[in-house]
């Protein structure tokens, strides 16, 4: 009985020096966790940036074209004939193109032409101190003068306008000696030109041997190519 008690326990000795040296790990062991990501198909950095620009050009062509600089339209162009002396001979111009079916218009122009130089007072409060300053100036100063109706110096007492700014100086200077204040104010000088406007895209109905025929009975007529009248420049 004692032997087999001997032998069961070099056994069950045997059997644990058996599996610690043998290397199994124990059941109840947790393996290491290994982390896996999805890093999908490698690529270089190389081969990356390359296809990034690849894509960045694939990207562009789907886009549609910036419009080109701010080139003016066959619509802004007209032709411009002009200036005509008396309103009735641009009349016939516009009824010889209308029978060549070409629309046309008049158009009344502006044009510069250099400054004047007024010689003034300061506008009064009301009309009837305007009227009282101007009954004083005449009668006791006989210096010939009006009262301005109307615009900016509306009320204020005007002693004439001047070609140059010499003779404004000239005449201001003579109204303070009498003990006035007087100013000088440029007003800017303009006349009116009466010209016909044919937008460029009708008026290419038109052969330059046509139009030679209908200029040639005007003196000192003009045919421009510009901006049709009123658009923004």
């Amino acid at each position: 009985m004692r032997l087999i008690f001997i032998v069961l326990l070099l056994g069950n000795v045997a059997f644990f020096l058996t599996q610690f040296f043998g290397g199994s790990a124990p059941v109840d062991a947790k393996p290491a966790v290994v982390e896996h990501r999805n890093f999908g198909n490698l690529q270089t950095i190389a081969e990356r940036d390359a296809k990034g620009k690849q894509s960045a050009k694939e990207s562009r062509k789907k886009e549609p074209e910036a419009p080109s600089g701010a080139a003016v339209s066959d619509s802004e162009k007209c032709e411009l004939i002009g200036p005509f002396a008396e309103l009735l001979h641009a009349e016939y111009l516009v009824e010889r193109l209308t029978a060549l079916e070409v629309a046309s218009s008049i158009k009344q122009v502006e044009i510069a032409d250099g400054k004047n130089y007024l010689v003034y007072l300061k506008p009064e409060m009301s009309e009837k101190e305007a009227l009282r300053r101007l009954s004083e100036i005449q009668q006791s100063k006989a210096i010939d003068s009006y009262i301005i109706p109307s615009g900016e110096l509306a009320n204020g007492i005007s002693f004439g306008q001047f070609a140059s700014e010499k003779e404004a100086s000239d005449k201001a200077e003579q109204i303070r000696a009498q003990g006035y204040a007087a100013e000088i104010k440029e007003i800017p000088k303009s006349h009116n030109e009466t010209w016909v406007e044919v937008h460029q895209k009708v008026g290419q109905k038109v052969s330059e041997e046509k139009w030679l025929s209908l200029l040639k009975e005007e003196k000192a007529i003009e045919r421009r190519q510009n901006y049709c009248l009123g658009v923004a420049r």
